[in-house]
């Protein structure tokens, strides 16, 4: 059983757990509902039996506990994801797209967001994001620019964002969507990372505080459900509200786990009985951890001194990014030394940042051993220039859907110049793709690519060093 035996070896090294679920291995939960799932998980994975409902037509217990979910966030209409928020940013996309529709979005969207297009055969519109050159990363699109994107594409059918990015960084979502709204596109939030925005003052804002149409969350990442499990929320009436069911339904196995839904119901109680207190009492620790790696520790952890600057509008501190570059190191050396040293677990690096997720199920000796460990780390001279992503967008030979349909063939990437991709090519975590289907490698791309692997990285779309491109094209 090689699979269980990592995860027992993973769990018997008792992991200072700073990545999802937001759980942290049971100990956000309260004590009473996290015995409750332990003793039933396996008397409780069921099928849709008489009176348990059934997940594609619901009309009993899985009905009333999405009107709960609803009630809590504000919507008019929400539902249990069980193929997680990928599912619900794809079948938004589709409730809202014809074939050969615009849709606005950023050019730093997750994956999920290609998946989407290609599936409904819709044309991207990509906006440019800042980049900050100092932490190696792409920030965000200005106001500006999407009233400028707005005006240059009239015709757009929708609108999609990110809020917030997996940085933690915001955009100006009201500002946007009232942009939009006014201009009858629909507004579609993928707010995966913000499950917790809604539940504290000091964070920004949610996207159902916002004129939107529909926004997915995944609340195994922020708050305590297992992982894979999501919910997407729906509000207003310029959404059909059978086409998006009809897309869940495509998306949805027909077998949905009752294990994952009864999580989403504990995570939607214990959010509606103490909600703000989950979310302050993570807030608290990452102040703390920031404060304390900022003073003690060579590395710098962001914080509030990036609102305003190069595209963010606000910034969730409930997260920490560290960016390790600065003293003299790679993200993706600090972060195997402290999984391999210290049983630190961080949630991702890049080439400049390590990342770290907290919630209310962290503890503040989970926060000790992290500044404790990066405090063993020496400053460096030699500060390490940051690998960012080309700042120019590649050029589209093909649109997303044809190229990814097209006949293909794998090729050496050292041969790749001047050929059309295949298929995505994303460096992974975050899952931001670097080259989209149908678009043709450069020189840049290649030296990114080879840097990242370089550096320990790892690049989805790249195989055994070969890259996946269109025949003939």
């Amino acid at each position: 059983m090689p699979l269980v035996e990592k995860l027992i070896l993973y769990s018997g090294k008792s992991p200072v757990r700073f990545h999802m679920p937001g759980h942290k291995g049971g100990r956000g939960v309260p004590k009473n509902l996290r015995l409750m799932m332990e003793k039933n998980l396996f008397r409780w994975d069921v099928t849709e039996i008489p009176g348990l409902d059934n997940w594609h037509d619901p009309e009993g217990a899985i009905e009333e506990a999405q009107r709960l979910l609803a009630e809590l966030y504000g919507a008019d209409r929400s539902y249990f994801l069980v193929n997680g928020s990928t599912s619900g940013v794809m079948a938004m996309l589709g409730a809202a797209l014809e074939k050969g529709d615009e849709v606005l979005l950023p050019r730093n969207s997750h994956k999920a967001a290609l998946m989407g297009i290609i599936l409904t055969g819709a044309k991207p519109v990509y906006l440019k994001p800042q980049v900050d050159e100092e932490l190696g990363v792409a920030t965000g699109v200005p106001l500006s620019e999407w009233r400028k994107a707005l005006e240059q594409h009239p015709d757009a059918k929708a609108l999609f964002i990110t809020n917030p990015t997996y940085q933690g960084f915001c955009p100006n979502l009201s500002g946007i969507s009232s942009e939009a709204k006014a201009r009858g596109m629909k507004v579609l939030v993928d707010e995966a990372h913000g499950p917790h925005l809604a539940f504290s003052k000091r964070l920004p804002s949610s996207a159902g505080e916002c004129k939107v149409d529909v926004w997915v969350q995944s609340p195994h990442k922020m708050l305590c459900s297992l992982t894979q499990s999501a919910w997407l929320h729906l509000k207003g009436r310029d959404l059909d509200r059978e086409r998006l069911r009809s897309y869940l339904s495509l998306l949805t196995s027909t077998s949905p786990s009752y294990i994952l839904m009864a999580s989403l119901d504990v995570a939607r109680a214990v959010m509606e009985t103490r909600g703000r207190y989950w979310v302050e009492r993570g807030l608290e620790l990452a102040e703390r951890a920031r404060r304390s790696i900022n003073e003690k520790t060579p590395f710098y952890c962001v914080g509030r001194e990036v609102r305003g600057r190069r595209g963010v509008y606000d910034v969730d501190l409930s997260r920490l990014m560290v960016n390790v570059s600065s003293a003299g190191y790679t993200g993706f050396f600090v972060e195997k030394v402290l999984r391999k040293r210290f049983h630190i677990y961080a949630e991702y690096a890049d080439f400049s940042n390590v990342y770290f997720l907290l919630t209310g199920g962290n503890t503040r000796d989970d926060v000790a051993k992290l500044v404790r460990a990066l405090k063993r780390f020496p400053a460096r001279k030699k500060k390490i220039k940051s690998v960012c992503f080309p700042g120019d967008l590649p050029e589209r030979a093909m649109d997303p859907g044809k190229a990814y349909f097209s006949p293909a063939e794998w090729i050496h990437l050292d041969a790749a110049f001047g050929r059309i991709t295949s298929d995505a090519v994303v460096p992974y975590p975050p899952g931001v793709p670097l080259l989209y289907p149908g678009e043709v490698v450069e020189k840049q791309h290649i030296e990114v690519i080879r840097e990242i692997q370089k550096a320990g990285g790892y690049c989805q779309g790249i195989k055994n060093g070969r890259i996946k491109v269109v025949k003939n094209g």
